[in-house]
């Protein structure tokens, strides 16, 4: 039987766990957490660390494993990569994985290939960083080059925001070094990319919304792309040229860009591995083909066939909490079949009790909407207006 391994059983691996289960294939499944969503639904569980990629690949080795994924996160990828390079798997490999999970080493090959990135300076103290900011200016962005989900970014209008974005970024930062950044004012859009042998067979350009405030945080993606004046091929031509200069030749990216007004597209950030907020479900909605299982295959091996998407439009939005406090739950205050055309899912994953918070990473969302719609701007506004109708009580 196809057996194949999943780093992280927390809640963004079971798109995975449970596709794997209908495709039949045996699981093997790796996280500090025993009480993690996915532990108990995989076949068989190892409570390690993801980050011990030593141990995870010589329990790998003993078991026999076909395929190695992760998605939704970036934490894992390093030991994806790892795993991969040392029993001669497809994917990522560890070189790619390192440069994709630590944002300085990203800047410092896409800046190589002369790929569109912002300004960027490295710095490892406040007096340093307050040096950096007379260079870069303001508004401005200040990181932690080896977080996710969008831990220890801030964006600084002027020094007010100072103290607290430096704090964030040190907090995040587990080298202790931080990125500051220009600010590229323009069009914030992703793209998800899926590559085979060193080609591109998947490149989709998707709506990005962010959070308000100095957090900047994703709330909700759409497809198709919604602005017009952004030339696509364009944007994909500088896409291909990062995909090739961080050597991403199999397997899934996810693309962060900043289109400005005179049309040049930013690379803002590259992940190697699915994207998270819903875009893995969102870009099998928009597609027509199960995004999941084609990430699974890619790593068995399988060549996958250029599928032409059909391109139908779609949207979610995250939930969040009004505040920080104690979840006690919700309620749904309209009927399902006012939405019955456009509503495809409403997911509550907070329970009650747990503690929540209001909205300063990606892993503060308690929930979803997905919705289709005529048009990508249709399916934002249904979105929307469903999850304004759901009330949550903390």
């Amino acid at each position: 039987m196809t057996k194949v391994l999943i780093l992280g059983t927390g809640f963004g691996q079971l798109p995975l766990i449970n596709a794997c289960k209908e495709m039949d294939i045996e699981t093997v499944g790796f996280d500090r957490n025993s009480d993690s969503l996915g532990a108990g639904l995989v076949d068989k569980f190892y409570e390690i660390d993801i980050i011990e990629s030593a141990e995870i690949c010589k329990i790998a080795q003993q078991e026999g494993i076909d395929g190695a994924v992760t998605m939704q996160t970036d934490a894992p990828v390093p030991t994806l990569g790892k795993l991969n390079d040392e029993l001669g798997l497809t994917g990522v490999s560890e070189h790619t994985a390192l440069a994709c999970s630590n944002k300085n080493l990203t800047r410092e090959i896409l800046s190589l290939a002369n790929v569109l990135q912002p300004k960027y300076v490295l710095v490892n103290t406040m007096i340093d960083a307050k040096a950096a900011l007379e260079n870069i200016g303001y508004p401005c962005v200040i990181k932690a080059p080896d977080s996710s989900g969008s831990r220890g970014i801030t964006k600084l209008n002027s020094i007010t925001d100072f103290d607290i974005g430096y704090e964030q970024a040190k907090l995040y930062s587990g080298s202790g070094v931080i990125i500051i950044e220009e600010f590229i004012e323009g069009t914030e859009i992703g793209a998800q990319t899926f590559s085979e042998n060193g080609e591109c067979l998947h490149c989709l350009i998707h709506n990005d919304s962010l959070s308000e405030g100095e957090y900047m945080v994703p709330t909700g993606h759409s497809y198709p792309l919604n602005e017009p004046s952004i030339d696509q091929e364009i944007v994909k031509n500088e896409i291909f040229k990062a995909l090739k200069a961080l050597g991403l030749k199999n397997g899934p990216a996810n693309v962060d860009l900043i289109v400005t007004d005179d049309g040049r597209p930013f690379i803002i950030e590259i992940g190697a591995r699915a994207g998270a907020t819903c875009l893995p479900e969102l870009t099998s909605l928009y597609t027509g083909f199960d995004w999941t299982k084609m990430i699974i295959m890619n790593c068995l091996g399988n060549k996958q066939s250029e599928i032409e998407s059909i391109e139908r439009p779609c949207a979610a939005v995250i939930l969040q909490s009004p505040r920080d406090g104690v979840f006690k739950g919700y309620n749904l205050d309209f009927s399902e079949t006012e939405y019955e055309n456009y509503l495809v899912n409403v997911e509550i994953t907070a329970e009650p009790g747990d503690l929540v918070s209001e909205l300063r990473k990606g892993t503060d969302r308690i929930g979803k909407v997905v919705t289709t719609g005529t048009t990508s701007l249709d399916a934002e506004k249904k979105a929307t207006e469903i999850a304004k109708k759901i009330v949550i009580e903390v």
